[in-house]
Protein backbone atom coordinates (compact mmCIF):
# COMPACT_ATOMS: atom_id res chain seq x y z
CA UNK A 1 0.00 0.00 0.00
CA UNK A 2 0.84 2.84 0.62
CA UNK A 3 0.15 1.08 3.50
CA UNK A 4 -3.64 0.10 3.66
CA UNK A 5 -5.60 -2.62 5.90
CA UNK A 6 -9.18 -4.64 4.02
CA UNK A 7 -10.48 -2.62 6.71
CA UNK A 8 -9.86 0.50 4.60
CA UNK A 9 -7.40 2.68 5.87
CA UNK A 10 -4.45 3.28 3.83
CA UNK A 11 -1.30 5.28 3.70
CA UNK A 12 -0.22 5.44 1.10
CA UNK A 13 9.62 11.29 -8.49
CA UNK A 14 11.53 13.59 -11.11
CA UNK A 15 10.27 16.83 -13.12
CA UNK A 16 11.14 18.39 -16.38
CA UNK A 17 12.62 21.53 -16.65
CA UNK A 18 11.62 25.32 -16.70
CA UNK A 19 11.63 27.32 -20.06
CA UNK A 20 14.58 29.52 -19.73
CA UNK A 21 14.58 33.06 -21.20
CA UNK A 22 16.32 33.24 -24.05
CA UNK A 23 18.73 36.38 -23.63
CA UNK A 24 19.88 38.73 -21.55
CA UNK A 25 18.43 42.13 -22.54
CA UNK A 26 20.69 44.59 -20.94
CA UNK A 27 23.78 44.64 -18.98
CA UNK A 28 22.56 46.05 -16.10
CA UNK A 29 20.18 43.15 -16.42
CA UNK A 30 22.26 40.65 -16.96
CA UNK A 31 23.47 39.81 -13.58
CA UNK A 32 20.59 39.26 -11.61
CA UNK A 33 18.99 37.58 -15.19
CA UNK A 34 21.63 35.01 -14.92
CA UNK A 35 21.00 34.52 -10.86
CA UNK A 36 18.00 33.54 -11.53
CA UNK A 37 19.10 30.94 -14.19
CA UNK A 38 21.32 29.56 -11.43
CA UNK A 39 18.17 28.97 -9.08
CA UNK A 40 15.86 27.81 -11.92
CA UNK A 41 18.39 25.38 -13.19
CA UNK A 42 19.08 23.81 -9.66
CA UNK A 43 15.36 23.79 -8.99
CA UNK A 44 15.21 22.08 -12.44
CA UNK A 45 18.18 19.64 -11.06
CA UNK A 46 16.74 18.60 -7.21
CA UNK A 47 15.19 15.39 -7.13
CA UNK A 48 11.12 14.96 -6.86
CA UNK A 49 9.76 14.69 -3.57
CA UNK A 50 6.98 12.48 -2.93
CA UNK A 51 5.94 9.45 -1.30
CA UNK A 52 8.69 8.07 1.16
CA UNK A 53 11.08 10.45 -0.44
CA UNK A 54 11.90 8.90 -3.54
CA UNK A 55 9.72 6.32 -2.85
CA UNK A 56 13.09 3.71 -1.19
CA UNK A 57 11.67 5.45 2.21
CA UNK A 58 15.42 6.04 2.94
CA UNK A 59 16.23 9.30 4.15
CA UNK A 60 20.46 8.78 5.13
CA UNK A 61 20.92 12.55 4.95
CA UNK A 62 18.91 13.16 8.37
CA UNK A 63 19.46 13.16 11.95
CA UNK A 64 16.20 13.86 13.75
CA UNK A 65 15.97 12.63 17.47
CA UNK A 66 15.31 9.03 18.46
CA UNK A 67 13.08 10.07 21.80
CA UNK A 68 9.80 11.63 21.43
CA UNK A 69 6.73 12.36 23.41
CA UNK A 70 3.48 14.04 22.82
CA UNK A 71 2.21 13.93 26.96
CA UNK A 72 5.11 15.44 27.96
CA UNK A 73 6.21 17.61 25.15
CA UNK A 74 9.60 15.75 24.57
CA UNK A 75 10.90 17.00 21.58
CA UNK A 76 8.26 18.37 20.13
CA UNK A 77 9.47 21.44 18.07
CA UNK A 78 5.43 22.11 17.34
CA UNK A 79 1.97 20.78 16.19
CA UNK A 80 -0.69 22.05 13.66
CA UNK A 81 -4.14 20.81 13.03
CA UNK A 82 -3.85 20.20 9.22
CA UNK A 83 -7.32 17.37 8.98
CA UNK A 84 -7.44 14.01 8.54
CA UNK A 85 -5.84 12.06 5.84
CA UNK A 86 -3.17 9.17 5.55
CA UNK A 87 -0.96 11.00 2.82
CA UNK A 88 2.74 12.18 4.11
CA UNK A 89 4.06 15.80 4.54
CA UNK A 90 6.91 16.25 1.74
CA UNK A 91 9.17 19.13 1.40
CA UNK A 92 10.26 21.50 -0.36
CA UNK A 93 12.17 25.10 -0.43
CA UNK A 94 11.17 25.15 3.29
CA UNK A 95 7.37 24.44 2.75
CA UNK A 96 5.49 21.22 3.62
CA UNK A 97 2.99 20.30 1.61
CA UNK A 98 -0.18 18.08 2.63
CA UNK A 99 -3.21 16.53 1.88
CA UNK A 100 -6.53 16.07 3.99
CA UNK A 101 -9.79 15.00 3.80
CA UNK A 102 -11.92 15.11 1.74
CA UNK A 103 -9.91 17.33 -0.93
CA UNK A 104 -7.92 19.72 0.81
CA UNK A 105 -3.78 20.68 0.21
CA UNK A 106 -1.99 22.54 2.33
CA UNK A 107 0.68 24.33 2.40
CA UNK A 108 3.29 25.04 5.97
CA UNK A 109 6.11 26.62 7.33
CA UNK A 110 8.54 24.17 8.13
CA UNK A 111 10.07 25.81 10.95
CA UNK A 112 6.74 27.57 12.52
CA UNK A 113 3.95 24.95 11.22
CA UNK A 114 1.70 28.11 10.82
CA UNK A 115 -0.25 27.26 7.83
CA UNK A 116 0.33 29.40 5.09
CA UNK A 117 -2.54 28.24 2.30
CA UNK A 118 -5.05 25.57 1.76
CA UNK A 119 -6.80 24.92 -1.38
CA UNK A 120 -9.60 22.93 -1.83
CA UNK A 121 -9.57 20.75 -4.69
CA UNK A 122 -13.51 19.49 -5.25
CA UNK A 123 -15.67 18.68 -7.67
CA UNK A 124 -16.94 22.95 -8.26
CA UNK A 125 -13.25 23.60 -8.56
CA UNK A 126 -12.68 22.20 -11.71
CA UNK A 127 -12.73 24.02 -15.14
CA UNK A 128 -16.66 25.22 -16.46
CA UNK A 129 -18.41 22.98 -18.52
CA UNK A 130 -16.28 19.85 -16.79
CA UNK A 131 -18.69 17.01 -16.81
CA UNK A 132 -18.55 15.73 -12.88
CA UNK A 133 -20.18 12.47 -11.48
CA UNK A 134 -23.20 12.35 -9.59
CA UNK A 135 -21.72 11.24 -6.66
CA UNK A 136 -18.00 10.85 -5.77
CA UNK A 137 -16.41 7.28 -6.02
CA UNK A 138 -17.02 4.97 -2.84
CA UNK A 139 -14.48 5.53 -0.43
CA UNK A 140 -14.36 3.34 2.84
CA UNK A 141 -14.18 5.95 5.77
CA UNK A 142 -10.74 4.81 6.70
CA UNK A 143 -9.32 5.38 3.31
CA UNK A 144 -11.30 8.43 2.41
CA UNK A 145 -10.00 10.64 -0.41
CA UNK A 146 -7.00 11.89 1.02
CA UNK A 147 -4.54 9.33 0.91
CA UNK A 148 -1.86 9.93 -1.86
CA UNK A 149 1.15 12.13 -0.98
CA UNK A 150 1.47 14.55 -2.98
CA UNK A 151 4.61 15.40 -5.20
CA UNK A 152 6.81 18.07 -5.70
CA UNK A 153 9.88 19.05 -8.02
CA UNK A 154 10.83 22.26 -6.01
CA UNK A 155 8.92 24.60 -8.10
CA UNK A 156 5.49 23.24 -8.04
CA UNK A 157 3.62 20.98 -5.91
CA UNK A 158 1.19 18.34 -7.68
CA UNK A 159 -1.60 16.56 -5.72
CA UNK A 160 -4.25 13.81 -6.45
CA UNK A 161 -7.55 12.46 -4.81
CA UNK A 162 -9.45 9.55 -4.75
CA UNK A 163 -12.24 11.32 -6.32
CA UNK A 164 -10.04 11.20 -9.47
CA UNK A 165 -9.07 14.87 -9.05
CA UNK A 166 -5.40 16.34 -10.15
CA UNK A 167 -4.05 19.59 -9.24
CA UNK A 168 -0.91 21.40 -9.29
CA UNK A 169 0.17 24.73 -7.58
CA UNK A 170 3.17 26.38 -7.78
CA UNK A 171 4.33 26.77 -4.01
CA UNK A 172 3.15 29.92 -3.31
CA UNK A 173 -0.03 28.20 -3.69
CA UNK A 174 -1.42 29.52 -7.15
CA UNK A 175 -3.33 26.97 -9.26
CA UNK A 176 -1.74 25.81 -12.09
CA UNK A 177 -3.78 23.61 -13.45
CA UNK A 178 -6.83 21.23 -12.24
CA UNK A 179 -8.77 18.07 -14.01
CA UNK A 180 -10.84 15.02 -13.38
CA UNK A 181 -10.07 11.68 -14.85
CA UNK A 182 -13.05 10.60 -14.52
CA UNK A 183 -12.45 6.58 -14.73
CA UNK A 184 -13.92 3.68 -13.10
CA UNK A 185 -12.53 3.19 -9.78
CA UNK A 186 -10.87 -0.26 -9.35
CA UNK A 187 -9.48 -0.49 -5.79
CA UNK A 188 -12.07 -1.86 -3.33
CA UNK A 189 -11.62 0.37 -0.45
CA UNK A 190 -10.88 4.01 -2.60
CA UNK A 191 -7.48 5.03 -4.38
CA UNK A 192 -4.26 4.98 -2.58
CA UNK A 193 -1.39 5.10 -4.46
CA UNK A 194 0.53 8.38 -5.29
CA UNK A 195 1.57 10.35 -7.90
CA UNK A 196 4.86 10.24 -9.43
CA UNK A 197 7.22 12.19 -11.88
CA UNK A 198 9.48 10.88 -14.02
CA UNK A 199 10.80 11.08 -17.72
CA UNK A 200 9.52 14.51 -17.61
CA UNK A 201 5.43 12.72 -17.14
CA UNK A 202 3.64 13.18 -14.17
CA UNK A 203 2.08 9.06 -13.46
CA UNK A 204 -1.21 8.83 -11.48
CA UNK A 205 -3.27 6.04 -11.06
CA UNK A 206 -6.67 6.40 -11.17
CA UNK A 207 -7.98 3.74 -13.42
CA UNK A 208 -4.93 2.19 -15.00
CA UNK A 209 -1.65 4.15 -14.93
CA UNK A 210 -1.82 7.37 -16.56
CA UNK A 211 0.65 9.82 -17.92
CA UNK A 212 0.02 13.57 -17.39
CA UNK A 213 1.86 16.39 -19.27
CA UNK A 214 3.48 18.27 -16.07
CA UNK A 215 2.87 21.82 -17.40
CA UNK A 216 -0.55 21.63 -18.80
CA UNK A 217 -2.43 18.18 -16.54
CA UNK A 218 -3.20 17.02 -20.23
CA UNK A 219 -3.25 13.14 -20.64
CA UNK A 220 -0.11 11.76 -22.81
CA UNK A 221 -1.07 8.33 -22.49
CA UNK A 222 -3.21 5.68 -20.87
CA UNK A 223 -2.48 2.37 -19.64
CA UNK A 224 -5.85 0.72 -18.60
CA UNK A 225 -4.33 -2.90 -18.28
CA UNK A 226 -1.76 -1.57 -15.67
CA UNK A 227 -4.33 -1.74 -13.27
CA UNK A 228 -3.70 0.03 -9.90
CA UNK A 229 -3.28 -1.30 -6.36
CA UNK A 230 -2.84 0.61 -3.25
CA UNK A 231 0.37 0.87 -3.68
CA UNK A 232 2.63 3.68 -5.58
CA UNK A 233 4.73 2.52 -8.51
CA UNK A 234 8.58 2.27 -8.82
CA UNK A 235 10.35 4.04 -11.46
CA UNK A 236 13.32 2.79 -12.90
CA UNK A 237 16.49 3.28 -15.15
CA UNK A 238 16.69 0.34 -17.92
CA UNK A 239 19.01 1.25 -20.37
CA UNK A 240 18.08 4.63 -22.04
CA UNK A 241 14.52 4.11 -20.59
CA UNK A 242 12.03 4.86 -17.70
CA UNK A 243 10.26 2.42 -16.76
CA UNK A 244 7.36 2.14 -13.79
CA UNK A 245 6.86 -0.84 -12.35
CA UNK A 246 3.39 -1.10 -10.58
CA UNK A 247 2.54 -3.07 -7.98
CA UNK A 248 0.59 -5.31 -9.78
CA UNK A 249 4.24 -6.38 -11.15
CA UNK A 250 3.31 -4.71 -15.20
CA UNK A 251 6.30 -3.25 -16.46
CA UNK A 252 5.36 0.21 -18.17
CA UNK A 253 7.59 2.40 -20.43
CA UNK A 254 7.29 6.06 -19.23
CA UNK A 255 8.13 7.29 -22.75
CA UNK A 256 4.76 6.05 -24.34
CA UNK A 257 3.12 3.96 -21.81
CA UNK A 258 4.20 0.93 -23.49
CA UNK A 259 4.03 -2.31 -21.33
CA UNK A 260 6.73 -4.52 -21.39
CA UNK A 261 6.45 -7.32 -19.13
CA UNK A 262 2.81 -8.23 -17.53
CA UNK A 263 2.58 -9.39 -13.76
CA UNK A 264 5.89 -9.69 -12.84
CA UNK A 265 4.42 -9.92 -9.01
CA UNK A 266 1.35 -8.90 -7.09
CA UNK A 267 0.88 -6.54 -4.42
CA UNK A 268 -2.30 -5.32 -2.87
CA UNK A 269 -0.78 -3.31 -0.38
CA UNK A 270 2.86 -2.17 -0.85
CA UNK A 271 4.87 -0.31 -3.25
CA UNK A 272 7.65 -2.43 -4.41
CA UNK A 273 11.48 -1.36 -4.59
CA UNK A 274 14.10 -1.29 -7.10
CA UNK A 275 18.22 -1.46 -5.90
CA UNK A 276 21.19 -2.39 -8.01
CA UNK A 277 19.10 -3.92 -10.79
CA UNK A 278 16.72 -5.95 -8.69
CA UNK A 279 12.77 -5.24 -8.73
CA UNK A 280 11.30 -6.47 -4.87
CA UNK A 281 7.83 -7.06 -4.25
CA UNK A 282 6.37 -7.97 -0.81
CA UNK A 283 3.19 -9.40 -1.50
CA UNK A 284 3.30 -11.73 0.54
CA UNK A 285 5.02 -14.03 -1.15
CA UNK A 286 7.95 -11.72 -1.22
CA UNK A 287 9.84 -11.66 -4.56
CA UNK A 288 12.61 -10.39 -6.31
CA UNK A 289 13.18 -10.05 -9.75
CA UNK A 290 16.19 -9.50 -11.73
CA UNK A 291 15.87 -6.65 -14.13
CA UNK A 292 17.42 -7.02 -17.46
CA UNK A 293 20.55 -4.43 -19.07
CA UNK A 294 18.41 -2.59 -21.60
CA UNK A 295 14.79 -1.67 -22.23
CA UNK A 296 13.39 -2.72 -25.97
CA UNK A 297 9.97 -3.62 -26.56
CA UNK A 298 9.81 -6.47 -23.75
CA UNK A 299 11.46 -7.02 -20.58
CA UNK A 300 11.98 -10.60 -19.19
CA UNK A 301 13.44 -10.36 -16.17
CA UNK A 302 15.01 -13.24 -14.24
CA UNK A 303 13.31 -14.51 -10.57
CA UNK A 304 16.24 -14.64 -8.36
CA UNK A 305 14.29 -15.76 -5.03
CA UNK A 306 10.87 -16.42 -3.41
CA UNK A 307 10.21 -16.16 0.17
CA UNK A 308 7.05 -17.45 1.06
CA UNK A 309 7.17 -17.96 5.01
CA UNK A 310 5.61 -14.71 5.72
CA UNK A 311 2.42 -14.67 7.80
CA UNK A 312 -0.31 -12.65 8.20
CA UNK A 313 -1.07 -9.38 6.13
CA UNK A 314 1.45 -6.98 4.51
CA UNK A 315 0.43 -3.30 4.91
CA UNK A 316 3.43 -1.33 5.49
CA UNK A 317 6.13 -0.96 2.78
CA UNK A 318 9.57 -2.13 2.97
CA UNK A 319 12.80 -1.06 2.77
CA UNK A 320 16.19 -2.39 1.59
CA UNK A 321 18.79 -1.24 2.84
CA UNK A 322 22.87 -2.71 2.65
CA UNK A 323 21.69 -5.81 1.55
CA UNK A 324 18.77 -6.57 3.43
CA UNK A 325 15.29 -6.48 3.07
CA UNK A 326 13.30 -5.15 5.97
CA UNK A 327 9.52 -6.26 6.33
CA UNK A 328 6.56 -5.81 9.20
CA UNK A 329 3.81 -7.71 9.09
CA UNK A 330 0.66 -6.24 10.52
CA UNK A 331 0.48 -8.93 13.19
CA UNK A 332 3.42 -7.03 14.44
CA UNK A 333 6.35 -9.06 13.38
CA UNK A 334 9.39 -8.10 11.58
CA UNK A 335 11.19 -10.10 8.74
CA UNK A 336 14.52 -9.22 7.98
CA UNK A 337 15.65 -11.15 4.70
CA UNK A 338 19.05 -11.22 2.82
CA UNK A 339 18.23 -9.26 -0.48
CA UNK A 340 20.48 -11.21 -2.21
CA UNK A 341 19.53 -14.98 -1.38
CA UNK A 342 16.17 -14.44 0.10
CA UNK A 343 17.03 -16.25 3.16
CA UNK A 344 15.65 -15.28 6.50
CA UNK A 345 18.17 -13.65 8.85
CA UNK A 346 15.97 -13.23 11.57
CA UNK A 347 12.44 -12.57 12.91
CA UNK A 348 11.44 -10.81 15.35
CA UNK A 349 8.09 -10.13 17.19
CA UNK A 350 7.79 -6.37 17.76
CA UNK A 351 7.08 -4.83 21.07
CA UNK A 352 4.55 -2.74 20.18
CA UNK A 353 0.40 -2.63 19.84
CA UNK A 354 -0.30 -4.62 16.18
CA UNK A 355 -3.08 -6.84 15.02
CA UNK A 356 -1.69 -9.95 17.15
CA UNK A 357 -4.45 -10.01 19.64
CA UNK A 358 -2.40 -10.11 22.79
CA UNK A 359 -4.59 -10.67 25.49
CA UNK A 360 -5.73 -7.30 27.28
CA UNK A 361 -4.18 -4.61 24.71
CA UNK A 362 -5.94 -2.85 22.16
CA UNK A 363 -4.71 -3.74 18.86
CA UNK A 364 -3.48 -1.53 16.24
CA UNK A 365 -2.12 -1.41 12.67
CA UNK A 366 1.15 -1.28 11.52
CA UNK A 367 -0.03 0.63 8.28
CA UNK A 368 3.31 3.64 8.28
CA UNK A 369 5.94 2.46 5.83
CA UNK A 370 8.93 1.67 7.31
CA UNK A 371 11.41 4.13 7.76
CA UNK A 372 15.21 5.15 7.48
CA UNK A 373 15.89 8.39 9.50
CA UNK A 374 19.89 8.61 9.12
CA UNK A 375 21.09 5.59 10.87
CA UNK A 376 17.75 4.49 12.36
CA UNK A 377 15.34 2.78 11.31
CA UNK A 378 11.47 3.31 12.26
CA UNK A 379 8.75 1.05 12.74
CA UNK A 380 5.15 2.77 13.67
CA UNK A 381 1.36 1.84 14.32
CA UNK A 382 -1.77 3.90 13.60
CA UNK A 383 -1.86 4.41 17.52
CA UNK A 384 1.09 7.20 17.35
CA UNK A 385 3.84 4.27 18.87
CA UNK A 386 6.71 4.40 17.06
CA UNK A 387 9.98 1.80 17.38
CA UNK A 388 13.57 2.89 16.49
CA UNK A 389 15.74 -0.03 15.62
CA UNK A 390 19.37 -0.41 14.55
CA UNK A 391 20.00 -1.79 11.27
CA UNK A 392 21.48 -5.00 10.66
CA UNK A 393 21.73 -8.78 10.65
CA UNK A 394 20.60 -8.86 14.53
CA UNK A 395 17.79 -6.97 16.34
CA UNK A 396 18.31 -3.83 18.34
CA UNK A 397 15.96 -1.50 19.60
CA UNK A 398 17.05 2.15 20.61
CA UNK A 399 13.63 3.31 21.84
CA UNK A 400 10.09 3.86 21.84
CA UNK A 401 8.28 6.95 21.27
CA UNK A 402 4.41 7.72 21.71
CA UNK A 403 2.00 10.76 20.38
CA UNK A 404 -1.24 10.72 21.59
CA UNK A 405 -2.83 10.20 18.33
CA UNK A 406 -2.09 7.91 15.41
CA UNK A 407 -2.67 7.74 12.02
CA UNK A 408 -1.79 5.24 8.51
CA UNK A 409 1.04 7.86 7.68
CA UNK A 410 3.99 7.34 6.89
CA UNK A 411 6.67 9.50 8.75
CA UNK A 412 8.78 11.96 7.10
CA UNK A 413 12.41 12.74 7.87
CA UNK A 414 13.61 16.39 6.90
CA UNK A 415 17.02 17.28 8.18
CA UNK A 416 17.51 17.02 11.71
CA UNK A 417 13.34 16.97 12.22
CA UNK A 418 10.83 14.47 11.46
CA UNK A 419 7.35 14.67 10.65
CA UNK A 420 4.74 12.36 11.95
CA UNK A 421 1.00 12.55 11.31
CA UNK A 422 -0.99 12.04 14.39
CA UNK A 423 -4.93 12.25 13.96
CA UNK A 424 -5.85 15.58 12.45
CA UNK A 425 -2.67 17.40 13.82
CA UNK A 426 0.77 17.36 12.27
CA UNK A 427 3.58 17.15 14.47
CA UNK A 428 7.31 18.47 14.33
CA UNK A 429 9.71 16.28 15.90
CA UNK A 430 13.15 18.15 17.06
CA UNK A 431 15.58 19.34 19.24
CA UNK A 432 14.12 22.49 21.65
Amino acid sequence: MNDLSRRGLSQLGRGGSPDLPRACVSRRGHAALCAGLVVLILAASAPAAGWRGDGSGLYPQANPPTQWDSEEGKNIKWKTEVGKGNSMPVVAAERIFITAEPHVLLALDLKTGKVLWQKDNGYAALPAGTKVPDKPPPSVAGCGYATPTPVTDGQFVYASFGTGIVACYDLDGTRRWIRLLDLPQVSEFGRGASPVLAGGKLLVSIGGLEALDPATGNVVWQAPEAKPTFGTPAVVRIGDADVAITPGGDAVRVSDGKILARKLFASTYTTPLVGAGVAYCLGPPAVAMKLPAKAADALQPEKLWEFGDLEGEFFASPVLLDGLLYAAGNDGTLYVLDAATGKLVYKKELSIRAAGGKPGVEPANIYPGLTLAGKCLLVGNDEGETLVLAPGREYKEIGRNVLDKGSGASPAPEGKVLLVRAGKRLYCIGEK
